[in-house]
């Protein structure tokens, strides 16, 4: 039994480390192919600034 009992919680703690490892490849997925990313939010800025710099 106490045989058994080990290698369930074996089990269990590879399973809690794979969903841990999928969710955080997701995550890193997500942020990569995000439509709202950091790099096309620059050239809008950049925009934004000339536009203002020339209004006044």
């Amino acid at each position: 039994m106490t045989y058994l009992s080990g290698l369930l919680g074996l089990v269990a703690i590879a399973m809690m480390a794979t969903l841990l490892l999928l969710a955080v490849r997701r995550d890193r997925a997500l942020r990569r192919n995000a439509p709202g990313s950091t790099a096309h939010r620059a050239p809008q800025a950049a925009v934004r600034v000339r536009s203002e710099g020339e209004a006044s």
